[in-house]
């Protein structure tokens, strides 16, 4: 009797391993099935191709209703279609479920900063910069100056825009960023050497950028310098504001 026992518990044994490993290998493969439709709605969302994003992540949602991944990417989706409750509230449920991720809380934090919540915004950037496993924290950064700056809170900004080039020294709004705030605090040399790292990183020439090194330059007394970005601005961009001001004094503040 007592061998039947040792006999039936062993197959009890060997039925509940097979059972865990089951659930882990379906575990597994519904995963992968979700990690793939988010993949290919990402592809498709960055094509412009919403329609066929929207199945896949609605594949995905079905098959795991709380994946953080697709909910952030329907977050997306949403947001490009302006349904805004919706957006919001895929966002909300992915960060709900993985409090830690970096990415959803840099997403959720532009959405809600050009929906004009900034306070909210500054509290999302900042979960993504603390994120330790976020591999992009100097676009947390960023964003969050850029965020503040639309407010006119340059003071408060400054501090994310240096965070953000201490950790990549080539971040073109961050640098553009600076030698505004830097001219506008009257510190023209400052901004002139951001102005050229800017240009020097591969920032692209706008008429905004053009005016500010334009600026930049006369505040220095720089005549050359300033020619030559009156130059550019008057070529490539001869229709805008920018260009109709050259003719303008600039004062080496506002402007």
């Amino acid at each position: 009797m007592k061998k039947i026992v040792v006999v039936l518990s062993a197959l009890m044994l060997l039925a509940a391993c097979a059972s865990t490993a089951e659930r882990e290998a379906e575990d597994a493969k519904r995963k992968r099935l979700v990690d793939t439709n988010v993949q290919l709605a990402a592809g498709y969302l960055q094509r412009g191709q919403l329609e066929f994003a929207r199945e896949k992540l609605e594949k995905a949602l079905v098959i795991d209703p709380d994946s953080p991944n697709a909910n952030s990417t329907m977050a997306l989706l949403q947001w490009r279609l302006r349904d805004y409750p919706a957006a919001e509230a895929h966002f909300q449920r992915a960060v709900r479920v993985e409090k830690d991720n970096g990415e959803a809380h840099n997403n959720y934090g532009v959405f809600l900063c050009e929906r004009g919540r900034v306070e909210e915004a500054i509290n999302r950037f900042k979960k993504a910069i603390s994120d330790p496993l976020y591999s992009t924290p100097a676009i947390a950064n960023q964003n969050a100056g850029l965020c503040l700056m639309k407010t006119g809170a340059a003071a408060a900004a400054e501090p994310y825009f240096r965070e953000a080039l201490r950790i990549n020294p080539q971040s073109a709004p961050a640098l553009e960023q600076m030698a505004r705030i830097s001219l506008e605090s009257g510190k023209p040399l400052p901004a002139r050497g951001f102005i050229q790292r800017y240009f020097q990183s591969g920032g692209q020439d706008t008429p905004e950028t053009l005016w500010l090194a334009v600026r930049i330059e006369r505040a220095l007394g720089h005549k050359n310098e300033e020619a030559s970005y009156s130059l550019r601005l008057r070529a490539k961009f001869p229709e805008s504001p920018e260009a109709k001001r050259l003719a303008k004094p600039a004062r080496s503040g506002k402007g």
